[in-house]
């Protein structure tokens, strides 16, 4: 079925297309500002039209810098009419190392204004503007600061010292791009925000390459004690405004939907218009095919929605509640991209362990069916040939749960959300351009986009019975590489035998949690039918956990060994926890006393997972249990170590859960 249908999409999707969609969003999103923006958003919402999509919307969320949508706290609007910065020698000629018109990732988001003239000052060299000892206040108070430190980490710190401006050769030190330049996209006050909000310092800051800044560095080294100067104009503009996102649905007979999401509205080609492109593509090809009669109508509804990551994310479910009958989800960001350049290979994350699904075996099994499908070469380029092509086009792999824009999968929300995402050095840099998509690529990740989303979309009892097996195959395969990973010997200590093996047993019971989750795909009566096929492959999938944790055992040379399971601790085990504001948490509600000095959770992997477990009903000794599992790398962390993963001050797990109850984030 799955082949069938991938081949049936094969024969409608435009690869081509998609990449002329993407250079088009890409062309306006380059320039970040939220006037970019809203055209961007038209623009998407008019190739939804064209492709028969209904209801489609440009839904806009507040840019005012102070409303708050689950603890998101919105940016202000930004807009910019021109930047430049002009370096002037000892010799009295004037050179131009930044221009906004020439390359838009030059200036820092959310840069505030010069005076309209411009303003000049001495530039000076401070190599890390955090380590206060190495300068005194007086070296850089009314000049401009040249450094290599990421903008935002010393933003709020030099505009308090007076400084007139910041000069950054920052670059992500993966990225290895020594003419590329770095984008800045967070630029409040606080050191782990991310946008400017209502009450920030305006500043500015230009951004250029690594080889300019080495030049630069030279060029003042030369010069000694002649000091060179810089001029800065800036002409922006902070205020409140809008943020946009684009929605729009293939109708189904049913209320429930399936999502296909991800976010607009940034730089690059590759994160994430691309993106953005592959899904018009999907849908386009899915509403094409349900038009003429190829398909049948799905009974979910499917819909795409383009976001400001999490921003207008959060805006959307908060306020439409779609959430309650949104049944799965697929994320795409970065889905595609020069394999030269990646990091890593395109990966499918998994949901959280907190919402396991048949949706991480579908997107998996579907993106392994897609990359191996054969492929009349030259399609991409010109009529088919003769000959097949059917060797992948692209690598991938599985992966474990990260945030971006499946932050729906937080179970606040209970979207289960797999995410499909590449890692390319060009990420956040101006070298994040259309030449670096491969289109074939494109058409192979569009064809199972629409898949995923279609299978779901029409599912009834055969492909919910379908989908509980590809659970139970993944599950049983995580159990053996647990088993194997954890290589067990006769010298291995029987505290880590133990939790090697309560480690086996506790993936056992999240991939049967896996199989399970069909039950939502079906109304009661077929839930009655699917029930004993159901149960019996859960029950293949525990015991197999059985297995490979007696397994375990052998190999340790202990075969009768029963794990030890340590007690709670009786304070932990006293508390039920219960979440209360919808998906993950910030702190951005909290002024910087309330906070002490508290770490934003904001992009916490351990935070997450433990908020997750927490639903009034489990203790809070229990959440921690399963967020240390679901974290555990080498071992399985106790609470007091959970606690240090989420804030390296937080004196005890309870006291950290504590603050969050007294500040609204939990009760009990």
């Amino acid at each position: 079925m799955f082949r069938d249908l991938l081949a049936l999409l094969a024969s409608e999707v435009r690869a081509e297309r998609a990449f002329d969609d993407a250079c088009a969003i890409q062309s306006l999103d380059r320039h970040f500002t939220f006037g970019c923006f809203q055209e961007s958003a038209r623009l998407s919402a008019s190739r939804l039209r064209e492709a028969g999509l209904t209801e489609v919307e440009v839904m806009q969320a507040p840019a005012d810098g102070e409303s708050v949508f689950g603890d998101w706290r919105m940016p202000l609007a930004w807009e910019v009419e021109a930047a430049t910065f002009d370096l002037l020698l000892p010799n009295g000629a004037w050179q131009r190392l930044a221009d906004r018109a020439r390359i838009p990732q030059c200036l820092a988001m959310w840069s505030g204004p010069t005076p309209g003239e411009g303003v000049e000052a001495e530039l000076v060299l401070i190599r890390n503007p955090l380590d206060r000892a190495s300068y005194h206040p007086a070296v850089v108070r009314g000049k401009m600061v040249f450094t290599g430190a990421h903008p935002h980490q010393v933003k709020k710190l030099l505009a308090d010292l007076g400084v007139a401006g910041v000069i950054s050769d920052y670059m992500h030190p993966p990225a290895r791009l020594p003419d590329a330049t770095a984008w800045v996209n967070s630029f409040s006050d606080d050191a782990d925000g991310w946008g400017f909000l209502k009450g920030d310092t305006p500043a500015w800051c230009f951004l250029i390459s690594p080889q300019q800044g080495e030049r630069l560095r030279a060029c003042m080294g030369a010069h000694g004690h002649a000091a060179l100067r810089g001029r800065a104009v800036v002409r922006s503009r902070l205020e409140a405004g809008t943020l946009p996102a684009v929605t729009g649905v293939i109708p189904g007979t049913t209320r429930e939907e399936v999502v296909l999401i991800g976010h607009q509205f940034e730089i690059g080609a590759i994160d994430n218009a691309a993106g953005v492109a592959i899904m018009m593509e999907a849908v386009r090809a899915l509403q094409r095919l349900i038009s003429e009669g190829k398909l049948p109508a799905p009974k979910r509804s499917i819909r795409v929605l383009f976001v400001s990551e999490c921003y207008s994310n959060l805006h959307f479910w908060e306020k439409t509640r779609r959430h309650l009958r949104t049944v799965a989800g697929l994320c795409l960001d970065s889905p595609v991209g020069d394999p030269s350049l990646a990091l890593r290979p395109l990966e499918v994350h998994a949901n959280p362990h907190s919402q396991m699904s048949y949706t991480d075996a579908l997107a998996a099994h579907l993106t392994e069916e897609a990359m191996a499908v054969p492929r009349p070469e030259g399609r991409d380029g010109g009529p088919p040939q003769a000959g097949l092509a059917t060797d992948p086009l692209y690598a991938w792999r599985e992966a474990a749960f990260a945030m971006t824009d499946n932050l729906i999968a937080d179970t606040s929300i209970g979207i289960p959300c797999p995410w499909l995402g590449g890692h390319s050095r060009t990420w956040h840099t101006s070298a994040d351009t259309p030449d670096k998509l491969p289109v074939a690529a494109m058409g192979l990740v569009a064809q199972l986009t629409a898949a995923y989303a279609y299978l779901i979309a029409v599912a009834g009892l055969r492909e919910a019975l379908d989908f509980a097996d590809l659970a139970a195959v993944r599950g049983k395969k995580a159990i053996a590489d647990a088993g194997v990973g954890a290589h067990s010997s006769a010298t291995q200590s029987a505290d880590d035998l133990d939790d090697a093996m309560l480690q086996v047993g506790y993936l056992a019971d999240r991939h049967a949690d896996a199989v399970g989750s069909v039950f939502r795909l079906l109304p009661a009566a077929e839930r009655a039918a699917a029930r004993p096929a159901v149960r019996a492959l859960q029950r293949e999938v525990r015991r197999a956990g059985q297995e490979e944790a007696a397994a375990l055992a052998r190999r340790a040379g202990r075969p009768d060994r029963e794990p030890t399971v340590e007690p709670p601790d009786a304070a932990l085990a006293a508390v039920r926890p219960r979440r209360l504001v919808l998906g993950p948490i910030t702190f951005d509600r909290l002024t910087a006393e309330q906070r002490g000095g508290r770490q934003s959770p904001r992009w916490s992997p351990a935070a997450f997972a433990l908020l997750s477990w927490c639903d009034g009903k489990r203790s809070l000794a229990k959440a921690a249990q399963l967020a240390a599992r679901e974290l555990r790398r080498a071992r399985t962390a106790g609470p007091a170590e959970l606690a240090k993963q989420i804030d390296s001050g937080a004196p005890s797990l309870l006291d950290y859960c504590e603050f969050l109850r007294q500040h609204g984030y939990l009760a009990w």
